[in-house]
């Protein structure tokens, strides 16, 4: 990855992150922003075979969290952040940030209800949405989520897209990687 849309990258990240925190919301314009400049920067330095990272990151980013989207498990502004991310990263490295992301983002949720003191709700919650779930029914609202203290994910989400980067740009290196 071209050192210039690393950076890139992470302040788009950062600039997520701490809108999230402040706000509770990426904004689209944001997202926006960002995609167009990972799509451009792809072109720049990578010519069509960078825009086809870019679109391939876009589309499994968007993709991805489709679902949980659609679920009520996430918001739009987060769906659209990790589809923003991956015209910067390309699809592999999103899928991998993306992983990192939730999984920390569980560990954060896990402990935020254990502090509250509803884990226990949280589970019997979630048990009865993955029932209805398996047999078809969609919940209009899911029972999870009457226990769940919200977090803003696009924090989780971007230390572990960051995370991967770091990963992934340590292993470029030529002396670290020999």
């Amino acid at each position: 990855m071209h050192p210039v849309i690393a950076i890139a990258a992470l302040v788009f990240m950062t600039t997520a992150a701490i809108s999230d925190v402040r706000q509770r919301r990426i904004t689209n314009r944001l997202n926006l922003t960002a995609a167009a400049t990972g799509i451009t920067l792809q072109i720049v330095f990578g010519g069509l075979d960078g825009a086809l990272v870019a679109v391939q990151g876009w589309l499994v980013g968007l993709g991805l969290l489709f679902l949980p989207f659609a679920l009520g498990m996430v918001g739009g502004g987060d769906v659209k952040f990790v589809a923003s991310v991956g015209t910067f990263f390309g699809w592999q490295l999103t899928m991998a940030g993306l992983a990192v992301g939730v999984v920390l983002g569980g560990i954060v949720g896990a402990v935020s209800l254990a502090r509250h003191g509803r884990f226990r709700s949280a589970l019997v919650g979630l048990r009865a949405d993955l029932i209805c779930i398996s047999n078809g029914v969609r919940p209009t609202k899911l029972k999870s989520s009457d226990s769940v203290e919200t977090v803003p994910y696009g924090v989780v989400l971007a230390m572990g897209m960051a995370g991967c980067l770091a990963v992934a740009l340590f292993e470029e290196v030529p002396w670290v990687s020999q």
